[in-house]
């Protein structure tokens, strides 16, 4: 266990004050029970509804229908915190909400895609990559769109959103999966530049949920095509200038994977979460260490981390482990 590792308890969350009643300016997560939660509190903690969690561990409920939500939270509510803490996404069926924590101020758009889901803060936080759930047609098409968040003017992107993240330095790569005929790629898209591809030496099924993370390196959960196949689930690490295979991280056999490649802290530390359990793990990549970052009261729990303020949490106190 790390010192400061977090807590996330859920049952606390749904007693806790809104935001209007005791405004944060920054966050270091937000969580909700996933649909498939099986959580014997689930009616109290209510499903897809969800909660921040402030870096001095305090929680706060999001009023839904101040942002003009309902009463109760669409069961599968997309969101999203910024690098910074500073900032939440929100969306559902009926529209998309930024929500701004140090002056507790929110804008709503109601755009033309049905559900947006995928949602992902750029790096500076003025625009908000997004898919739509339900529709192929305009403005995003299949694959996505960046919602420019000054303008709201929506952009179609060349990559397939849920498998798709982008770096810091305005790169955005893709993970392809294995076909019959070819190998698994690695499709980096450079500012304003022509695409390149490498090839994955590994016969590779990316999962769309959580999709991939990247920082020096590139993380994605592999998931078999179908539960008889024995290649395992696992959390796999490539050199995206490369494809080389860096390292994986075994699934626990489950019915369906459990472990999600969350956020890469640092180059060397990738935060992986349970959503089973609601655990998160900060895996030290090269040692190949695991150790436990949060615990979970409550199981069946999607997470989205701050990943600027999780990092000096955990990474000022982490110490790896001798050997």
């Amino acid at each position: 266990m790390i010192d400061d590792a977090v807590e996330i308890d859920l049952v606390s969350a749904a007693a806790a004050p809104s935001l209007d009643e005791a405004p944060v300016a920054r966050g270091l997560l937000l969580a909700q029970l996933n649909s498939s939660s099986t959580d014997p509190d689930r009616t109290a903690i209510r499903d897809g509804q969800p909660y921040l969690l402030t870096p001095a561990g305090q929680w706060r409920q999001l009023d839904l229908q101040r942002y003009g939500f309902g009463p109760r939270a669409y069961g599968e509510l997309s969101m999203a915190i910024s690098s910074d803490g500073r900032r939440v996404a929100l969306a559902a069926p009926s529209g998309l909400v930024t929500v701004n924590l140090p002056d507790n101020t929110f804008r709503r758009f109601d755009l033309p895609v049905g559900h947006a889901v995928g949602l992902e803060w750029t790096r500076d936080a003025s625009a908000l990559l997004l898919k739509a759930r339900h529709s192929e047609k305009r403005p995003c098409g299949p694959k996505g769109c960046t919602l420019d968040l000054g303008t709201g003017e929506l952009t179609r992107v060349p990559y397939d959103r849920f498998y798709s993240t982008p770096r810091d330095d305005g790169r955005v790569y893709e993970v392809k999966g294995s076909t019959r005929s070819g190998p698994g790629l690695v499709v980096t898209y450079p500012p304003g530049g022509t695409p390149t591809s490498v090839e994955v030496p590994y016969r590779i099924v990316p999962h769309s949920a959580g999709g991939p993370e990247v920082a020096k390196d590139l993380a994605f959960v592999h998931f078999p095509r179908s539960r008889k196949a024995k290649e395992e689930r696992a959390v796999v690490v490539v050199e995206p200038a490369s494809g080389a295979v860096v390292a994986t991280l075994r699934d626990r056999p489950s019915r369906w994977g459990r472990l999600g490649a969350n956020t890469w802290l640092s180059d060397r530390h990738l935060l992986v979460d349970d959503w089973v359990t609601g655990d998160l793990w900060l895996w030290n990549v090269p040692r190949g260490r695991l150790s436990r970052a949060g615990t979970s009261q409550t199981t069946g729990v999607n997470v989205d981390v701050a990943r600027d303020v999780m990092a000096r949490r955990l990474l000022g106190s982490y110490r790896a482990p001798a050997g």
